[in-house]
């Protein structure tokens, strides 16, 4: 399984980009970092800063792949 997009915001970097990026998490308050996984233009899974900081990599990497595993 591939995902169609793969996309990147950088917070400071892009306004417009971030803005529109957030519009899209909604209900979840802005949060950098942050990882999102859509399903047809549905947010299905997130990971807000909370999930990521202090966590190690192989950690973070094990959750996003369940969850691709579980939507995808």
């Amino acid at each position: 399984k591939k995902p169609d997009h793969l996309v990147t915001v950088f917070a400071g970097v892009d306004r417009e980009a971030v803005d529109a990026a957030r519009a899209q998490m909604v209900p979840f308050p802005p949060s950098s970092p942050s990882m999102a996984l859509f399903k047809d233009g549905e947010l299905v899974h997130m990971l807000e800063r909370h999930h990521i900081e202090g966590r190690p990599a192989e950690m973070i990497s094990e959750n996003l792949k369940g969850a691709y595993n579980e939507y995808c």
